[in-house]
């Protein structure tokens, strides 16, 4: 029964939760056309690719126990592999069948006929492992009939007359003599006593070299066998050769087969087993601050990507030639988000990640430079704000913050950690970069925080510093850690844990564990969003305005609310309070977007906690009182003023030269520029116009937020809509 068919057969013995498990543990299974049965499973199950992807799960005791039933051939007895971990007591017992434990979990160990077997290749792990060469039937069918037979005669083996196949030679007389069978000289090379017999009368340079391949080979350089007939000699290659303890596999290199080396080994040989965790340097910590400084991270998160989204509205950030969001860019990003580069840098990659954000190309047709002709076009590339992120901004807080940490978790790259090859800060949004390692590594560091909680009962404790992981997560995956860049990867995973609220003074929090258990089902961003309703505020949809002219949000503000405040106020701060503050230019814009005095008034006392302050009415009217004085008519173009004083001024104004205004009446001036042009200069000259179209209607500037197509998911990925549970039963027969 080949290796899947055997595996299909205990899979079949699943029910539908472990099943669902399996697959959960290994998604890579999942990619479409998905199994049809259990058949096409176990084969996917058995797949190099599939197996290389799940040895990297595993832990460093899980790995071991897998390299010491590879050193026994794939296939053993519980109790020889026990034997040779060296666990016998109870403690010792119950982490070897923890181990054994997570890889049945992940479907790489199986039990068939009271005996463990591993699936697959284990290239990741060893080619040799635990130092181990291939068994001795293995390397010894490498061998020609004549070497058999002289390390056959070197063991005492006698040859045996047949009529059949020659494999010695042939005497005289015609009859054909046989050497010594590739089995009994197996047995007589890997018997532990005869090799301990043999060991201790060996030349010296012989048992030396012996005892050295034994445990640090298994393979060695130049030993070969004599030619037929040929003395050995006293070279040490040819005699570990001849005397059968290394087989010759290729142009001189040799081999010492598995059952040798133990022997040499000796029976008190055991296999390298850990049975402790690491030790981590952890403090108590009080849970209600780790709790509280969360909940204002995360807000102050979803705060900064949804400013985000509005600074590309406005003005989105151009690419650099070479890809991606320049180092300029990301400066003038966060500068509006009040942030530094590299928080510029990871609400961009986090806020692409979910759709929110997309690069859009364009040409442009720039001033000719020297030596080139005009009219030549250039490929410029901008972020925008994808369809998807309209959706985004009007969403509850608690579904929002769901889909920002779902993308975050599956970001194919560490964006804090981005430099170039001089190690200044590099592009943002540039996929090449990306490895499946780093969401690996946010799941491991923040189930070592969960573990470490769990260690202490009911006392919360966080860790002093993020390089106190590092030894926790060698242990964890040592196959992906333990290299000189997981300090600086620990390092930037943690920050931007706290950056997003899923760890606050070296602890998880209660958001990271949300995130953890949602991770874990067939549909993560509701469960996420069920966890977060109850753990993130409401958004407020009230402001609380002052006689300074400032309006305060303690908390998230409601879309809708924002916008308003927008509209007629500046931003002074956004964070988990923003404050706003209302000018005169700040009122006469929301004017010129098509407010008058009275909505806009309205509109604030319906927004308003408290009644809206004096001064901050008498703001709004005096600006409305002198708004519109000008208008600007489309005739190319036609100014009328409110009186013939306003029109003189108007039309003697060094500002306006540039207009070349024509007095028509004491109130009405001409101009030959478009009304779009001129409503800008007068502005610009601090003046308050109002523009009509040619009927005299109010023109209210309306730009259309420019938008860019979401990014359609990577191919191979698993697809949203896969519900693992109803496969689990379809094919379990449940």
């Amino acid at each position: 029964m080949g290796r899947s068919a055997g595996l299909g057969v205990w899979l079949a013995t699943f029910t539908a939760g472990e099943l669902a498990a399996v697959m959960r543990a290994r998604p890579d299974v999942l990619r479409h056309p998905l199994p049809a049965d259990l058949g096409s499973l176990a084969e996917r199950l058995c797949t190099q690719q599939s197996i290389n992807q799940a040895q990297l799960l595993l832990d460093r005791p899980a790995l071991q126990v897998a390299e010491a039933l590879l050193a026994l051939g794939g296939c053993a007895s519980r109790e020889e592999l026990l034997h040779l971990l060296g666990v016998g007591h109870e403690a010792a017992v119950a982490r070897a069948e923890a181990a054994l434990e997570e890889l049945r979990a992940l479907a790489l160990v199986w039990p068939a006929h009271d005996r463990l077997r591993l699936v697959g290749g284990w290239s990741a792990v060893s080619r040799d492992p635990l130092g181990l060469g291939r068994p001795a039937r293995e390397l010894l069918a490498l061998l020609t009939p004549e070497q058999l037979a002289r390390i056959g005669a070197g063991l005492g083996l006698d040859g045996q007359e047949h009529g059949g196949q020659a494999h010695g030679g042939r005497e005289r007389g015609g009859r054909e003599r046989r050497g010594p069978s590739l089995e009994a000289v197996a047995a007589a090379v890997t018997d532990p006593a005869t090799v301990q017999a043999r060991l201790a009368r060996a030349d010296t340079r012989v048992a030396e070299a012996v005892h050295r391949i034994a445990w640090h080979g298994p393979r060695t350089s130049g030993s070969e066998f004599p030619a037929p007939g040929e003395p050995v000699g006293e070279q040490v290659g040819r005699l570990l050769a001849v005397q059968g303890w290394v087989v010759p596999t290729e142009w001189g290199i040799a081999e010492m087969p598995r059952e040798v080396a133990l022997a040499v080994r000796g029976p008190e040989y055991r296999a390298p087993f850990d049975l402790h965790l690491p030790r981590v340097a952890t403090a108590p910590v009080d849970p209600e601050q780790v709790r509280g400084a969360g909940e204002r991270a995360a807000l102050a998160a979803l705060e900064s990507v949804r400013r985000l989204v509005s600074l590309l509205d406005h003005t989105p950030l151009t690419t650099v030639q070479g890809g991606g969001v320049g180092v300029r860019e990301l400066r003038r990003a966060a500068k509006q988000l009040a942030t530094d580069i590299t928080g510029a840098r990871l609400w961009l990659e986090t806020a692409a990640a979910a759709g929110l954000v997309a690069l859009a190309r364009e040409s442009r047709s720039p001033e000719p430079a020297a030596g080139l002709r005009r009219g030549f076009s250039t490929p410029v590339g901008k972020a925008l704000a994808t369809a998807t992120a309209d959706e985004w901004l009007e969403a509850d807080p608690a579904d929002a913050f769901a889909q920002l940490l779902l993308a975050w978790w599956s970001l194919p790259l560490v964006p804090s950690l981005r430099v170039d090859e001089s190690g200044r800060p590099a592009a943002a949004l540039v996929r090449a970069f990306g490895h499946p390692e780093h969401p690996r590594m946010r799941d491991r560091t923040l189930r070592a925080l969960d573990a470490l909680d769990h260690q202490h009962g009911a006392h919360q404790h966080g860790i002093i510093a993020p390089e106190a992981l590092l030894e926790w997560l060698a242990h964890s995956a040592p196959i992906e850690h333990g290299s000189q860049d997981d300090a600086a990867r620990l390092r930037a995973t943690m920050a931007e844990a706290e950056l997003l609220g899923l760890v606050a003074t070296g602890a998880l929090t209660p958001l990271g564990r949300h995130l953890l258990a949602a991770v874990r089902t067939d549909e993560p961003r509701a469960a996420l969003r069920a966890a977060l309703s109850g753990t993130l505020p409401p958004p407020h949809r009230t402001a609380t305005f002052l006689p300074d002219l400032t309006a305060l949000v303690a908390g998230t503000a409601e879309p809708s609310l924002v916008r308003l405040l927008d509209a007629a106020a500046d931003a002074e701060s956004r964070d988990t309070a923003s404050v706003w503050r209302f000018t005169a230019q700040s009122v006469r814009r929301a004017l010129d977007h098509g407010h008058s005095a009275d909505a806009l008034l309205a509109e604030l006392t319906e927004a308003a906690e408290n009644p809206l302050p004096q001064p901050l009415e008498y703001l709004v009217r005096d600006v409305a009182r002198r708004h519109g004085r000008v208008q600007v008519h489309t005739i190319t173009t036609c100014i009328l003023v409110a009186d013939a004083g306003l029109g003189a001024e108007l039309a003697a104004e060094r500002a306006l030269a540039p207009l070349r205004l024509r007095r028509l009446a004491d109130t009405v001036l001409a101009c030959a520029l478009p009304a779009e042009e001129v409503v800008a200069a007068l502005r610009s000259a601090g003046h308050a116009p109002v523009e009509h179209d040619v009927d005299g209607a109010l023109v209210v500037p309306r730009r259309a937020a420019r938008r860019a197509a979401a990014p359609a998911p990577s191919a191979g990925e698993r697809g949203p809509g896969i519900d693992i549970t109803a496969l689990a039963e379809r094919l379990s027969g449940g």
